[in-house]
């Protein structure tokens, strides 16, 4: 099962985070297992209102399959005032999945790993559970 790794880039385009978006939609129809996040949310700041609001648009979106299959979002943010703000939020509108943030890569893979297995027992639990006559 696979642990998924993904930056916010420094300089997109409207069309090319749109372009992501609608892969991670389409790809989430299809991806019914268990999986974690890594997500470099670095550049964040860098990104425009517009692009802001199109990725607040399709988390919205992309919650349904979070909460039954994400077993955990790493955030990477490396900086405090950058973990404030995803800290503040997360608070106004908090992620119904597990979510850390982390100040560097590998301590989030650390983690996102641990998650992960957590879900893929859930989820072996539960489809043991239902195939019990």
């Amino acid at each position: 099962m696979p642990i998924y790794e993904w930056a916010f880039p420094p300089e997109a385009t409207d069309e090319e985070l749109a372009e992501f978006i609608r892969a991670r939609e389409e790809w989430a129809e299809h991806a019914d297992y268990p999986v974690a996040w890594v997500v470099e949310l670095s550049n964040l700041t860098k990104a425009n209102a517009k692009q802001r609001k199109m990725f607040a648009e399709h988390l919205k979106r992309f919650e349904e399959h979070d909460v039954r299959w994400n077993g955990g979002s790493a955030l990477v943010v490396p900086s405090a005032w950058l973990r404030g703000l995803v800290t503040a939020v997360f608070w106004l509108a908090p992620p119904k999945f597990p979510h850390q943030a982390f100040a560097n890569r590998s301590d989030a893979l650390e983690w996102a790993q641990l998650q992960l297995d957590a879900k893929i027992a859930e989820h072996r639990a539960h489809s043991k559970v239902r195939s019990r006559p």
